[in-house]
């Protein structure tokens, strides 16, 4: 009894310790951030306002852990946030790290495990809801490499919808004018029961049909007269000028920050990051 006893005050002392020692190494890590990031932002007349850490992972490596960051800055008076990454074993610490078996960078894997909001009925498109795996896209009509992969992704889990149960975010982006209005006709082409949307919205490759520049084009009334055209829809742009319509798709925009998802496509297989975009190959049928 005094032995077991013993061996559990010692096991707690060292938790404790590791405990201690691993916010020590934080409050280092976030300080070597804040003035790093501070002088790089005098060079261009900003200020750094604040630094938060917001997700920490091991990365199985020879003690190596990611720390992602969420800065908060101001330059010529706008107010912006972005993420950034460091890398430590505890001792050192490097803004990347490469495995050298793959060539790839650590960051790569720096995101969350989605939690059980992402996997709301409102944004399941097609699969089985019930089965036991999920994919999660986050994308952009418009998006060029998207308009050649989601096609593939959503066929597939339509041939096969048994194991797989998809779940889908609009993300247009700010360099794609049009993208938003896509996004919120395709919302409005489903509620008036339109089958398979969002797999037909990018096997339509709109810019290359319609012979428009994704990157230049900014008259939403004919992208959306686009849109009605391969639809069969009667879509105005009274109906997509709703503030409701804005709002989903503002809140759509927010998961993907939640996410830490900036560019599009964006997957994660069964909660996790797949930087593969074919983690969901495997459990096709």
């Amino acid at each position: 009894m005094k032995l077991s006893m013993l061996k559990l005050l010692m096991i707690t002392i060292l938790l404790s310790t590791s405990g201690v020692a691993n916010s020590n190494l934080e409050k280092k890590l976030i300080k070597f951030e804040k003035q790093r990031v501070a002088k790089s932002l005098q060079r261009v007349g900003g200020n750094l306002q604040n630094v938060d850490l917001v997700l920490k992972k091991d990365l199985n490596q020879d003690g190596w852990v990611g720390y992602t960051f969420n800065l908060e800055f101001e330059v010529q008076n706008k107010k912006l946030s972005q993420k950034d990454t460091l890398f430590s074993d505890g001792k050192n610490v490097t803004m990347d790290l490469i495995n050298l078996e793959n060539k790839r960078s650590f960051k790569t894997v720096m995101y969350p495990t989605l939690g059980k909001e992402f996997f709301s009925k409102k944004h399941f498109i097609e699969g089985n809801i019930d089965a036991k795996h999920s994919l999660v896209i986050f994308s952009d009509p418009l998006c060029p490499i998207c308009v050649d992969e989601i096609p593939y992704v959503l066929k597939n889990i339509i041939d096969n919808p048994q194991n797989i149960a998809v779940y889908y975010y609009h993300l247009p982006l700010d360099m794609h004018p049009t993208a938003k209005v896509l996004s919120k006709a395709s919302i409005l082409a489903k509620e008036q029961g339109i089958k398979n949307v969002d797999y037909r919205i990018y096997k339509a490759n709109f810019s290359e049909k319609y012979k428009f520049d994704a990157y230049e084009e900014k008259d939403e009334k004919k992208v959306l007269g686009f849109f009605n055209k391969e639809f069969g829809t009667n879509i105005t742009m009274e109906q997509i000028n709703n503030p409701k319509l804005e709002k989903m798709i503002q809140d759509d925009i927010k998961m993907s920050e939640d996410a830490f998802v900036s560019g599009t496509p964006t997957l994660f297989f069964d909660g996790e990051y797949d930087y593969t975009r074919s983690q969901f190959e495997k459990y096709l049928k």
